[in-house]
This record gives C-alpha cells, structure tokens and sequence, in this order.
C-alpha cells in the first residue's frame, strides 16, 4: 500500500479525519478541537492509492518554533506506519521552511498524548516540562531542534 503525503488547502476533509479521531473516539469537545487557529496553519493530508484521505495534522509557525498538531490516522489504518510517515514529511517539510526568508525555525514542539509518546520519542524528539491535562487527556511537552 503505497500513501502520499502533502500539504493541502482541503480543511474540510482535515476537519472530518480529526472529527473522528478526537471527537468521536477521545471524546475530545468540538469546540477545543475546532479552536478557530486552523486559517493560520499548514495543514498535511495521508492519501491512499485509492484516493482516501487517512491521516492529517497541522503546523502552526510561531517565532523560531514549528509545533505540530493534531496528529490524527484514521482508526482501521493505524499500524500501517501512516503516521511516522506523516511525521517524517512534515519534519522534512519545516526543515525545507527552515530556509525560507521569512522563517527561522530552531526547534518544532508538540504536545504528545502520554500514550504516545514512545512514538514521537522514536522521532528523535524528546521531552520538556512535566505532564499536564489538555482536553481531557494527558499530555507533555515535546521537542526537536533542527
């Protein structure tokens, strides 16, 4: 199974993709996973051979900071490696940015659910700060300099 991945301009179907995955299965509420920030973010889709979009997140550029959000692969496609391979396009694609006249990106953060923090560890980000709830779940800090 082959998957693109891209930037993408199609909120909607980013909105669909994490409506299921917050909302429906974390019972995260929609109005702190719809938070009014997505204008000013790069957005990334996963797409299968078929067409079918499958994961997605988000970017949002702050100072000399990268921090991805709103990591999400749909539930049957999980396991398939979507989302390291998600992970390492945006990665690439803020290094790319990194360059760019009007970014001077250091370091990309992200706030990683606990349970998945081996995950992004294995990304070669590591940890900052001390756990803390956010919507529910809990989370901690995470980093990676570039």
């Amino acid at each position: 199974m082959a998957i693109h991945y891209s930037r993408t301009d199609d909120l909607q179907t980013c909105f669909d993709i994490r409506r299921q995955v917050f909302i429906v299965e974390q019972n995260v509420p929609e109005d702190l996973e719809i938070d009014g920030l997505d204008l000013e973010c790069t957005h990334y889709l996963a797409v299968n051979d078929d067409g079918k979009s499958i994961g997605t997140c988000r970017v949002r550029f702050t100072d000399e900071c990268a921090k991805i959000e709103r990591v999400a692969v749909l539930e049957n496609m999980r396991g398939f490696g979507i989302g390291k391979g998600i992970m390492a396009y945006v990665i690439n694609d803020i290094a790319a940015c990194k360059t760019m006249a009007d970014k001077n990106i250091r370091h990309i953060k992200l706030g990683a659910q606990i349970h998945a923090k081996d995950f992004y560890h294995n990304l070669g980000f590591t940890e900052t700060g001390n756990p803390y709830m956010d919507a529910g779940i809990e989370h901690i800090d995470m980093v990676l300099k570039v």
